[in-house]
């Protein structure tokens, strides 16, 4: 039938893995060790295509924290792990494997979401201040709400983003005190036009649920009129209802 499972073997050491926007092909990262003593270890990227098994190495380095996202058809982007302490950088790579280029560099706490178009890229940094960046242009804009870029979604066309935004930010390292779980937020939801610049607040989740939200893993419909989230406090799904503004516990 239609419905079975195929199965495919990525190696044991795989460090992070992302999927093409539509969903035939992976990116995967892995470390290999490059001789007996496992001294020398370097990361590789393969893309695989899903449909024929094809692999393709499209890059590698001696550092082994990145963490890739494949938001367009065309492009990868790889972003070294963020921490407060460390400068960040982030790199593109064509989804043949060429024109490796520098994007962002010596950002504390960097993360980064790059738009479906492949144009621009959300970026935070250790203070959860977010901009926008245009890979054309090189201009960078401050956006006017605080969170981290893992806390938004972009709208097909690129010109909006959706992002959970804390209503108050404690002291803390960022993005490490979140990812840790020693900091955890009370959320609204916003809109950003980005063309505008403009930003309005969705809903607070309060006013509904009497619950706070901490939201991650954030999604659009396919028709852009639901958002879902994940609430990082409890793992529990929601849905949003754009048009009524109605929140609902999947």
């Amino acid at each position: 039938g239609n419905n079975e499972a195929k199965g495919f073997f990525l190696p044991n050491n795989v460090k992070d893995i992302s999927t093409s926007p539509d969903g035939l092909k992976i990116f995967y990262l892995f470390e290999s060790q490059d001789n007996e003593d496992n001294s020398e270890s370097s990361l590789i990227g393969i893309t695989l295509n899903l449909l024929n098994n094809k692999k393709i190495q499209v890059f590698d380095s001696p550092f082994t924290e990145w963490l890739s996202l494949w938001p367009n058809s065309n492009l990868i982007t790889l972003t070294t792990k963020p921490s407060a302490d460390i400068l960040g950088y982030m790199y593109t790579i064509d989804s043949a494997g060429k024109n490796l280029s520098k994007i962002l560099g010596g950002i504390n706490g960097l993360t980064t979401l790059g738009s479906p178009d492949g144009k621009l890229i959300l970026y935070g940094n250790n203070n959860l201040l977010l901009y926008i960046y245009n890979i054309n242009s090189r201009n960078s804009d401050l956006l006017g709400v605080k969170t981290l870029p893992e806390k938004c979604v972009w709208g097909k066309a690129s010109d909006v983003i959706y992002c959970a935004v804390p209503k108050s930010i404690s002291p803390g390292e960022y993005p490490d005190s979140w990812y840790q779980g020693e900091i955890s937020f009370s959320d609204q939801l916003w809109k950003i036009d980005i063309k505008t610049g403009n930003t309005t607040m969705v809903l607070d989740p309060v006013t509904v649920t009497a619950e706070e939200i901490d939201g991650v893993k954030i999604s659009l419909s396919e028709s852009e009129n639901y958002l879902f989230f994940i609430n990082k406090k409890d793992s529990f799904l929601w849905k949003l209802d754009l048009k009524y503004h109605e929140l609902r516990n999947s």
